[in-house]
């Protein structure tokens, strides 16, 4: 067998023990003397388990290691070094420059223009449903199989450290796949660089890298690549037969230079492994929610049917991007947030209307440096923190890191890319933003408004006097509500919101009741400031893509947040911390676009004043009128279960309203309940789901006091984990029905 034919063997392996075979066959497998210690490093386990949490962010390593590939070979082409002055300074001067997509993002072209981007990196499953294998193919610079060590197989090492447009500048050599890569951690290296480009030898070179046991010289295991002789294995061929052809073919399409890797065995989880093009395809998109290359998607194993087995990832910006009519419109999708002590992050703010069918969308705050994730904080974490139930949902906010300063992002950010560490910028950072979305009027009046349309369907004002009544009339209920407390009966549907028609470009953007004399805005030493504006400017005048209005400040203070709502321009400001007591600011701002020889200009002053001093927080007490004293409880029947997220076993739900206080939502077609209705046919069926909804609302209310005494005894601020509740609510609901009836015999 020559290097060829034993190239497309192991290629064309379609398990790790046929791998094993193949390797036996040729005295490779057991001969220690053709393994090479992976990036030359003999104890390279501690750099290779400190990679990726989760197969799917270590697989996104090796696809962007494919887009660094074509930009750098796009570079090449353009008879630019990619580390002179000359190439681009970042990811989307090159996208824009290098490949000719405006305004450096694939966002900003329709889906059938980005196919042919997508076909230049591919990402193919083969093998079988529960034992997946993953090709990812590229036609980028390629290398030469005397340079594999020093690039593929590398570890540690400044290869791309001086080109500042790409993203894989930790050299990790894309190790984190090898966890999660079978048993062996089985990975081929297939690559020719391209003849045009500097150096090439037209020569393919290829590799497999395994995992190595622990022996007693050894006491942890190592990853090695094959090297017979200390070379990398090469041979002669004008092309190979690697991309794949119409569905279910493999293997019949020429690749003239490029990479391939291949993955034996992939540890996806769950759902993951089904059809690629749908859940795989989606987890991508939120870890790639704005690569500067889309991924043309390819499902090759048997035994599916779907539509089509080829689909494009082009990340979580493009899929907004491309359903216009999903989002709900008018929002300023965008803002710069300054944050002192950490720096300038661009925020892009989403909402999805209720309606969507956005079920596989991620909803949550996402950090992206350069296109890729590098830490989340779920839907649940600004629920609790924002108390904007109604939307938290199908809120998606992309804080857009890649400006912070490089000595942020490396205190931040981990070199796996995916998580943050616990440190004061990650908390300044998290504060802002959540505050931002606190502080958004638009998304406040939609989640009023949600909250209403859900409560004020079907709330029973009969319902609600029976709570009363129970409350008023047992001290110990009394007592965990609030003594005295009326329960809250909806107030009716809200009017539908008056359209507001802004134009393009504004006729004016001022100072709102600027008074005479000018404005002076006093700002506690320890505190920021707002000042307000009015305008006719659309909501999105400073974050659409296009002709978008500027705002600068001349004066000491800096810019924090701007919010743009129906005519109203809330800009917020950050005092510097050197600032005295009795120091007075002069601040100018001006608001230009491409349509004003003249900007609009206003002056006015920030003052500082003494710092706030915070209140000692009381000592622990039980509540008389706690967040828990005024329920809102609608029934859920069957019919609205996907509008509300429900299923069979789901018991209740909790949100909050826009005053703080819980909204409950119970399943009145829950299982464990029309199980009872059924077998229970003595009983009247009124009373059962009396019992069920009542008697489930009360236990929980009661798990609700006792976590709000124990958060109110911690240090910080603590917010109530409704998973719990909501998990302990299925487990009442099998019990809570058969047991009542066993302690009263019956007589319901």
């Amino acid at each position: 067998m020559n290097n060829n034919e034993l190239c497309m063997t192991l290629l064309k392996c379609e398990s790790e023990e046929e791998v094993i075979k193949v390797l036996k066959k040729l005295d490779y497998w057991n001969n220690r003397e053709c393994w090479t210690p992976y990036g030359q490093i003999s104890n390279n386990r501690g750099v290779v388990s400190n990679q990726q949490s989760s197969p799917v962010a270590a697989l996104v390593e090796k696809l962007v290691n494919s887009i660094d590939a074509i930009l750098v070979s796009e570079c090449f082409r353009k008879k630019i070094d990619p580390v002179s002055n000359a190439a681009p300074s970042n990811m989307n001067q090159a996208i824009e420059l290098l490949l000719g997509i405006k305004g450096g993002s694939i966002a900003n072209i329709d889906s059938r223009s980005r196919t042919p981007y997508a076909e230049r990196i591919q990402l193919i499953t083969t093998g079988t449903k529960t034992e997946p294998n993953y090709l990812i193919i590229d036609d980028g610079e390629g290398q030469n199989p005397k340079d594999f060590p020093n690039t593929f197989l590398s570890l540690l090492r400044e290869n791309k450290t001086k080109i500042p447009f790409v993203q894989g500048k930790f050299n990790m050599g894309g190790t984190g796949v090898f966890q999660f890569s079978g048993k062996n951690s089985f990975q081929l290296i297939i690559s020719k660089r391209q003849i045009d480009l500097p150096n090439a030898d037209n020569k393919w070179g290829f590799t497999i890298v395994r995992r190595i046991e622990p022996e007693a010289n050894q006491p942890y295991s190592s990853y090695v690549y094959l090297a017979p002789n200390k070379e990398i294995l090469s041979f002669d061929e004008e092309f190979i037969l690697v991309n794949p052809g119409q569905y279910p073919y493999l293997y019949s399409e020429s690749l003239v230079y490029g990479t391939c890797i291949k993955l034996w065995n992939y540890k996806l989880q769950g759902s993951l492994k089904s059809l690629s093009t749908l859940n795989l395809r989606w987890e991508l998109e939120k870890f790639l929610p704005d690569p500067a290359i889309p991924i043309r998607v390819k499902e090759r194993r048997s035994g599916f049917r779907a539509h089509t087995f080829e689909t494009t990832m082009s990340g979580l910006l493009s899929v907004i991007s491309d359903g216009p009519d999903k989002i709900e419109t008018g929002l300023d999708t965008g803002t710069p947030l300054n944050i002192p002590n950490v720096g300038n992050v661009q925020l892009r703010v989403v909402l999805f209307k209720e309606e969507s069918n956005v079920e596989r969308m991620p909803a949550g705050v996402f950090f992206i440096v350069n296109g890729q994730l590098h830490g989340e904080l779920d839907e649940h974490y600004v629920s609790r923190k924002t108390k904007m139930d109604y939307i938290a949902g199908s809120l998606v906010v992309l804080a857009d890191c890649t400006t912070l300063p490089s000595r942020v992002r490396e205190d931040l950010f981990l070199a796996s890319r995916d998580r943050m560490r616990l440190c004061d910028e990650k908390t300044a950072l998290e504060e802002a933003i959540i505050e931002y979305i606190k502080e958004h009027p638009g998304l406040k009046e939609i989640n009023i408004r949600r909250r209403q349309a859900r409560m004020t369907k079907g709330s029973e004002e009969e319902t609600l006097k029976i709570i009363q009544n129970l409350v008023r009339s047992d001290p110990t209920l009394a007592n965990l509500f609030g003594k005295g407390k009326d329960i809250n009966i909806p107030i009716g549907k809200l009017p539908e919101p008056i359209p507001y028609e802004g134009k393009k470009f504004p006729t004016f953007f001022r100072i709102i009741n600027e008074p005479k004399d000018g404005l002076i805005k006093k700002c506690p030493k320890n505190r920021t400031t707002k000042i307000e504006f009015e305008t006719d400017a659309i909501n999105d005048y400073f974050s659409r893509g296009n002709d978008a209005g500027r705002i600068s400040i001349i004066g000491t203070p800096s810019l924090k947040s701007l919010h743009l709502w129906n005519g109203k321009a809330t800009v917020r400001f950050s005092i510097p911390d050197s600032c005295q007591v009795g120091d007075k600011y002069n601040i100018e701002t001006e608001v230009s676009d491409i349509s004003r020889a003249i900007p609009f200009k206003s002056n006015f002053i920030i003052e500082v004043i003494p710092e706030v001093i915070e209140k000692e927080p009381p000592e622990p007490h039980i509540k008389q009128s706690g967040k828990i004293a005024i329920p809102d409880i609608k029934d859920v029947y069957r019919n609205d279960w996907l509008k509300y997220g429900f299923d069979e076993k789901t018991a209740i739900d909790i949100k909050y309203n826009e005053k703080g206080e819980f909204d409950w939502y119970i399943n009145m077609d829950n299982i464990y309940l029309i199980n009872e209705i059924g077998r229970r046919r003595d009983i009247n069926p009124d009373n059962l789901r009396y019992i069920f909804k009542y008697g489930l609302f009360f236990l929980l209310v009661g798990m609700i006091f006792q976590l709000q005494t124990e958060n109110e005894k911690k240090e910080g601020d603590e917010e109530i984990n409704f998973d719990i509740i909501k998990d302990s609510a299925k487990g009442l609901a099998v019990t809570l029905i058969p047991v009542l009836l066993q302690i009263t015999k019956g007589k319901i």
